[in-house]
């Protein structure tokens, strides 16, 4: 019960941070009235046929605004931070020896050398 809880709390912020965005449009149709009467800069002059578009276009300007303070990504210089301590550590190799071709013997195997050894078919008795 307490998981089903925390997964619909989360689904339901998760909706609400993506409707964000569109917030003043919903806001805009839901109190058109209200923001006509009252909010609109242009209620004194109705030839213009504003109808809020005014206030709306205000509050959208802010939601841009609020999102591109939001997004600026901080650089960070990674010469300060080390990533990994591989970075200060010495190798130390070792020398391989390199043999002859004349000393490798190489032995090939097709499949069907394999399979013969291993799966004999059955022998009819006559």
């Amino acid at each position: 019960m307490k998981n089903q809880f925390l997964g619909t709390f989360f689904y339901m912020l998760y909706i609400v941070a993506m409707l964000q965005p569109i917030m003043p449009l919903i806001e805009y149709n839901l109190n058109k009235e209200y923001i006509v009467s009252v909010l609109c800069e242009n209620r004194n002059k109705p030839e213009l046929a504003c109808n809020g578009k005014c206030y709306l276009e205000k509050r959208l300007k802010e939601s841009k605004s609020q999102d591109s303070h939001n997004h600026s990504i901080p650089q960070i210089d990674l010469s300060k931070y080390p990533v990994s301590l591989l970075d200060f550590t010495t190798y130390n190799t070792k020398e391989f020896k390199i043999f002859d071709s004349e000393q490798l013997h190489v032995i090939e195997f097709t499949s069907q050398d394999f399979y013969t050894s291993l799966l004999k078919p059955p022998q009819s008795e006559s």
